[in-house]
């Protein structure tokens, strides 16, 4: 952004150190802190700041103090001189966005007051019809403690203000006129490690500046939000085509696994999850669990053995056949065919077009998330170069008419009235059967186990079917005598445990092998999930620290 105003003002003092051992004693507070601020008639800030430091123990010899703004204007005019000491060099610079004047200065132990002056164009801030300038003396929490801190706004002659017309945050500064001039005031007798140090002093508006949101602002933008996203929202409702009642017991006879994916717009990797578990089933393939050692510990992995019979595959069957035979590990099979997996897919929903089942809207989807993108680009594009109200309306405005764009867009395939009864039709079928499965293991988890086997190629299709949700058979054939009957594509190569029923030795191998898939295949078909943590390091704003 370019010409917000808050100014955050950090103190580090760096030393140079004889060895590792020094610099773990080297300690320091900041015994005195004293910032002037003479706002100039055009929004600009001359800055002059006092700072003493009390270097307790160790050596130092450089320091610098950040300036919080990369949203203000230019840094310049920059200075900094010492009683005490001479300083040696002055630089300025930027991380991350933070602007810094940085200084060195000979090694010293001893206490040492440093005076940094700087200008800050374009630092005032507007909001609500009134200027606002603000200072964030410490605003992300000191690092060292601070004895005392006094902060002078100095507001110019230009502006003819009057005391009354001053408001200050916190209130427990002082205003007074002198010279013509308001000049506010703040003290505080001690900055704690940690504490936060803000002033505000606002007055009638007199000169142009960055725009401050207000509530009514952050309203307003919300509701735009919220009118886009709701847009969006009707729109894909009135796209998502019929939606017939669901009846029916049995998928139906016309559609296969693939078809039923890409009907049901279920990720592309289950038509080759349920199609290998299918092909398992009926003997095609054997997959075997296993255990693979790696460089920390072992891994879990589903080795593949591919038996084809081409009079009893359809054309999908067999390619994935031909496929999964060129591949040792199911792991290999997903990290090594994206492409085919894709073009297959293609196929698929090509066969759907072409049957009627499915309508295309890639087009207007492709529009659509188009003006999204520009609405959005739009909308920060407002924010970084304008300075009035408009621009947090046009940020607002573009996120909700790219939130709308975006939820409409997701209807690019819709079904038609023959695909949406076989849609239905399945998902009452995959509803019924899971219904079913659940209420055999309360009577014969045998039962419930073989018929989940036999119409598990289905039931992966289902959004709540998963290897936690097929544990529940496990756990239920704990408890029982009847040994079930499962085909021989299920094979786990891994020891059985000692304390394993004959009933849950029977069945392991379908949770293991399913626990294996999910694993392995979680890029292709979103079977697990991976969680991640990222975190940054920095110097807080008044804050000083020592390296």
């Amino acid at each position: 952004m370019s010409g917000s105003s808050i100014l955050r003002l950090s103190v580090v003092a760096l030393l140079l150190a004889a060895g590792p051992a020094a610099a773990q004693e080297q300690q320091y507070v900041l015994s005195e802190m004293d910032v002037t601020v003479h706002v100039r008639p055009d929004g600009g800030y001359e800055v002059q700041e006092s700072i003493a430091y009390d270097f307790q123990q160790g050596a130092f010899s450089r320091a610098y103090r950040s300036v919080v703004r990369e949203d203000a204007g230019a840094l310049r005019a920059v200075a900094v001189t010492s009683p005490e000491t001479s300083v040696d060099s002055v630089r300025t610079g930027e991380t991350d966005g933070v602007r810094q004047v940085w200084w060195s200065f000979p090694d010293r132990s001893a206490p040492a007051r440093f005076d940094v002056q700087y200008v800050l164009d374009e630092a005032l801030y507007e909001r609500g019809g009134r200027n606002v300038a603000r200072l964030d003396v410490m605003a992300d929490g000191a690092v060292v403690p601070t004895r005392t801190v006094d902060v002078q706004v100095i507001l110019p002659a230009a502006f003819d203000l009057q005391r009354g017309d001053v408001v200050l945050r916190p209130d427990a500064g002082t205003v007074r006129r002198e010279a013509g001039r308001i000049v506010a005031s703040f003290h505080r007798d001690r900055v704690e490690e940690g504490d936060d140090l803000s002033v505000e002093v606002s007055f009638p508006k007199q000169a142009a500046g960055e725009h401050l949101p207000t509530t009514a602002d952050f309203l307003l933008g919300l509701f735009l939000v919220v009118v886009g996203g709701a847009a969006g929202g009707v729109a894909a409702w009135r796209w998502r085509g019929p939606r017939p009642e669901r009846t029916a017991r049995r998928p139906p006879a016309d559609l296969d696994r693939p078809m039923a994916v890409a009907l049901l717009g279920n990720r592309d990797g289950q038509a080759f999850l349920a199609t290998l578990f299918d092909l398992a089933r009926r003997g095609h393939v054997t997959l075997r669990h296993d255990r693979e050692d790696q460089a920390f510990g072992t891994t879990d992995v589903v080795r593949l053995e591919t038996h084809p019979a081409p009079n009893d595959l359809s054309d999908f069957e067999r390619r994935l056949v031909d496929t999964l035979g060129e591949y040792e590990t199911l792991d290999d099979f997903w990290s090594d065919t994206r492409s085919f997996r894709s073009d297959v897919m293609s196929d698929v929903r090509g066969v759907l077009f072409e049957r009627g089942w499915m309508e295309n809207h890639t087009v207007r989807s492709g529009l659509l998330l188009g003006g999204a993108l520009v609405a959005l680009l739009g909308g920060f594009a407002a924010v970084v170069t304008g300075d009035s109200a408009l621009r947090f309306y046009l940020l607002f405005g573009g996120m909700g008419v790219s939130l709308g764009g975006f939820i409409a867009a997701v209807r690019q395939y819709t079904w038609t009235e023959d695909g949406a009864r076989r849609a239905m039709a399945l998902r009452a079928y995959l509803d019924h059967e899971k219904s079913e499965i659940e209420r055999l293991r309360e009577t014969s988890p045998a039962r419930a186990a073989e018929r989940l086997v036999d119409a598990l190629p289905w039931l992966l299709l289902h959004d709540e079917v998963s290897r936690a949700w097929i544990e529940e058979t496990k756990e239920a054939l704990d408890a029982a005598d009847e040994v079930p009957e499962l085909p021989d594509g299920f094979v786990s190569l891994v020891e059985t445990e000692g304390s394993a029923r004959a009933p849950v030795a029977a069945f392991l191998p379908v949770v293991t092998v399913m626990g294996a898939v999910e694993s392995s295949s979680a890029g292709a078909v979103g079977a697990a999930g991976a969680s991640g943590a990222a975190g940054a390091a920095g110097g807080g704003a008044g804050a000083a620290g020592a390296a």
